[in-house]
Order: C-alpha cells, then sequence, then structure tokens
C-alpha cells in the first residue's frame, strides 16, 4: 500500500460543495412537524376516500414495544390472520386504515380472553395431552 494519505484533499472537496442549510430541530419540534404532517395526508386521504373510519383506536404514543418470539411459520399464520382481519374490516365495515399497532392489541386481548384455549395450543405443541378441569 501506497504511503500516500488516500484521503487527502477529500476536505477541499467536500468545503466545496454547497451544504444544505442545517437546522437543529428538537425531538419534540420534529414530532411535531411528523404529526402535522401525517394529520395533513390524513386530512387529503380522509377527502378523497370518505370512508366511514375514523382512525386508529389509539395514538402510537400510547404504546409500549415488546418483543414477541414466534416460530416462522406461527409469524406466516399472525400475517394471514392480519390480512383477514384487515379484509373483514374494509368489506364489512368500510375501516381501511387497520394499523399494526390495533391488530397487535387486538390480538393479546383476544388472548388475554380465553387463557385455556392458549394453554391447549402450548399442550398442543409440546404433545401433551389437554384435560378440561371444572
Amino acid at each position: 500500500m501506497p504511503d500516500e494519505n488516500r484521503f487527502s484533499g477529500l476536505g477541499d472537496v467536500v468545503e466545496e460543495e454547497e451544504p444544505e442549510k442545517e437546522v437543529e430541530v428538537s425531538a419534540d419540534e420534529s414530532s411535531d412537524r411528523e404529526k402535522d404532517a401525517t394529520e395533513n395526508t390524513a386530512t387529503i386521504d380522509a377527502d378523497e376516500q370518505m370512508s366511514s373510519s375514523s382512525g386508529p383506536a389509539f395514538e402510537f404514543e400510547d404504546t409500549t414495544a415488546k418483543s414477541v418470539y414466534v416460530r416462522p411459520e406461527t409469524l406466516s399464520v399472525m400475517d394471514d390472520a392480519e390480512f383477514e382481519v384487515e379484509s373483514v374490516l374494509r368489506r364489512e365495515h368500510d375501516v381501511r386504515d387497520l394499523t399494526g399497532r390495533e391488530f397487535h392489541d387486538a390480538l393479546v386481548r383476544v388472548a388475554a380472553e380465553h387463557p385455556e384455549e392458549v394453554a391447549e395450543i402450548i399442550l398442543s405443541t409440546r404433545d401433551i395431552p389437554f384435560t378440561e378441569h371444572d
């Protein structure tokens, strides 16, 4: 490798280019701008589509991220279920803006309401017979 500095002169090239005006934006200001842009887009979309949908049931800020570990085949089943749910919402209720957070929240709530069925699936996956208890 030659002894020359392969990066020499790079600073001159960078300085010659007219840099774009950099504006430091706080996280709150950035969030507000994104929210405004999203609201403007949503307003335009709503005017164009005129659907009965009123937007997501809750804001992204109202959620908590949680990792879920599933096998690839289970993830495929979940993706298919999300597609089916979205189809039902569109076809039967004219809801066209389902968000992932709404789907995942509903999924967890349904599982929480049916613990026996969840336990049955876990036992089945472990090849353990399920017996109902009164």
